[in-house]
Parts: structure tokens; sequence; C-alpha cells
């Protein structure tokens, strides 16, 4: 009996199909079962090597920083390069002065130049970013001609950082590197320049402003974009030159946003009846940094524009004049007749409220 039971489980199809089944879902289950706990352990042993790594270099790091580094290096062993070069940037971007010299010294004994030239070429995405970024700090003259091609790769993340990495080994040699890049790559976005390459905008600036004046007038837009992301400051002469009335409007809103110094302040009030609303809109913000006496009755004007933002901005601007009290404020808006131009001032008014509380 037993053997004819056996015989019909293994030759119905449905029985051996709902074995089969049976067996590969606990094979599975027991699978991921045993991939999970390989991920546990796996890492737990990295966060055991981690804190170890950290014990043993963390305090080097720091006696470098303040100076008391009176012992030999430990060995760094390999699997605890990429370790060491990630905590070795991450001290040299929040140190200052001698200090990132001493760092720069700790690395040279090390031979973290290499180890960053390894991962340059044959590493992942952020081992690049971490290489170029312990070149630059290193001033690594010796890997200029790799930074440079690397600058020249069509990847606009690693290629921006190679910009970072050559104004830090040379000031002057690297702008005059970086800026035609920094004018023709339309890949690399504004706002990465702008955190990138912050604390060179002095340098920048100079090697920016010799280039403006041969520079074809497709690309003046981006340029003073870039002007602008980097807070530099143009000469008011330069900038004069772009402020004239037969300039394209995208050009004007630019140049607006640069605008600085008693010079362009002609220029600027001519601006403010332009028949480009978005011209008239920057002419009454620079109004509003630059303007003098005479121009609250320029931006009064601006006040009753038939564009919205061109009174909201002109409202704005009233407020930042730093000669016109609350009290004339609120008498210049009493005299308004008009009810757009008193709505955008209470706009502005309620926004400035808002804002403090």
């Amino acid at each position: 009996m037993a053997g004819a039971s056996e015989c019909s489980i293994y030759s119905d199809p449905y029985l051996r199909l709902a074995f089969w089944t049976g067996l590969a879902a606990v094979t599975l289950t027991l699978g991921i079962a045993l991939f999970i706990v390989g991920l546990r352990l796996q890492r737990y042993w990295q966060d055991r090597r981690e804190l170890s790594f950290q014990q043993r270099w963390r305090p080097v790091l720091m006696q470098a920083v303040a100076g008391e580094l009176n012992t030999p290096l430990p060995p760094l062993a390999r699997r605890d390069q990429w370790r060491f070069l990630k905590l070795w940037n991450h001290l040299q971007e929040t140190v200052r002065g001698d200090a990132t010299q001493r760092l720069s010294t700790v690395a040279y004994r090390l031979g973290c130049q290499d180890m960053a030239r390894r991962l340059l070429i044959y590493g992942r995405l952020p081992q690049r970013l971490f290489a170029l970024l312990t070149l630059g700090h290193m001033r690594d003259r010796t890997a200029w001609e790799l930074l440079v091609w690397q600058l020249r790769r069509p990847g606009h993340t690693s290629s921006l950082y190679a910009a970072r990495a050559l104004i830090q080994i040379d000031p002057q040699r690297g702008v005059r590197t970086v800026v035609p890049h920094l004018l023709q790559r339309d890949d690399w976005e504004m706002v990465r320049i702008a955190v990138l390459l912050q604390e060179f905008r002095e340098v920048l600036g100079g090697e920016l402003a010799r280039t403006l004046a041969g520079l074809p007038a497709a690309r003046l837009p981006r340029a003073l974009q870039l002007a602008e992301a980097l807070h530099l400051q143009l000469p008011p002469e330069i900038v004069l030159a772009w402020l004239q009335p037969i300039q394209p409007a995208e050009l004007l809103v630019m140049a607006l946003r640069l605008a600085n110094g008693a010079a362009v302040l002609p220029a600027v009030r001519s601006l403010a009846s332009h028949v480009d609303w978005r011209v008239r809109v920057q002419a009454a913000r620079a109004l509003g940094r630059l303007g003098e006496a005479a121009d609250v009755v320029v931006l009064t004007r601006l006040l009753a524009d038939p564009q919205w933002w061109v009174r909201y901005r002109a409202a704005g601007a009233l407020t930042e004049l730093p000669f016109l009290s609350r009290e004339q404020l609120r008498g210049l808006v009493a005299d308004l007749h008009d009810r757009y131009a008193r709505e955008a001032y209470a706009q502005v008014l309620a926004e400035r409220r808002e804002t403090l509380a």
C-alpha cells in the first residue's frame, strides 16, 4: 500500500510541481537569510575596522593640526588608504593657516600623492573626487598635467574639482588655465562653481575682467552670470559698456545685477524706462542698492508700472534706501493715487514684517 501511495505521489505532475516549488521556496528563504546574515557580519567587521582606524589615525592627525606631532607615523595599511584620504580631506576642509601645511606634511610622508594618482586613474567617481581634493590640498605641482587632463574630460563634476585643484596649486597659472573652461563649458553648473571656487574669487575676478574685453558677444551673458555667482566686483568702467540701451535685453539684465559705483548710476536710471520689463525690474533692484535721493522719484514712477514684478521690485528698492526713514516711506505711499502702487508696497511691507517675525 505504501509503495502504491509513493508511486502515485511521484507520478502526479501537480504533486511534483508542489514538491519542487516548496523546496525552491525553502531554499530561497534560507539563501536570503544567509545573505542578510552575511551583510550584517560584513557591516559589523567594517564598523570594527572603521573604529580601529579612527582610534589610530584621528589622534595623530589632530596632533599634526595642533603642531604637536613629535612621534613617528604608524604604518598605513593598504586597506585603510581610502579611509585615510577621506578623514584627511575632511580635516583639510575645516582648518586654515599653518595647520593645512602640517597636514600636507603628514600626507607627503605617507605617500598620499601616489594613492591619489592611482584613484584618479582607476577609481570610481567618489574616489576620483577625493583624489582631486587630495592633490589640490597637497599643492602637488608634479600632478599638474594629470589635473589638466582631468579638467578637459567631459565629466562635469570631476573636471570642476580638477579646476579647483589647479587654482590651489598655483593661483595665477591656475586661473589662466581654468577661466577659458569656465566661460565655455555650459555643463558646469553655476551653483557648483560658486560653492567650489568662491574662496578664489579675487584671483578669478582679475583674470575674468582681463578676458571679458575680447569675449564674443554670445558668451557675455554666461560670463556675467559667472561673475554674479562668484560675487565678483567688476570695475564700473567695464560694466558701463554693457549698460547701453542698444545692448540685448539678456545682457542688460546681467549687467544690471553687477552694477556698482556712482559712475554707473546715470545709465541705470536711463534703463528704468526700458521697453523690456525684465530690464526695468533689474534697474529697480540696482537703484535699491546704489540709489541716491534723486532716485526716489524714479522708483516712485516705477510703482505705477504695468508689470507687477516691476512694481514689486520698485517697492522693495524704496524700503532698502538707507536715507529714507519709515515715516518718509509712509508719507510717500500715502500720496500715491495708484491702487496697484499701494498694493505693491503693502505686499513688500507684509513680507518684511513676516521675515522679522
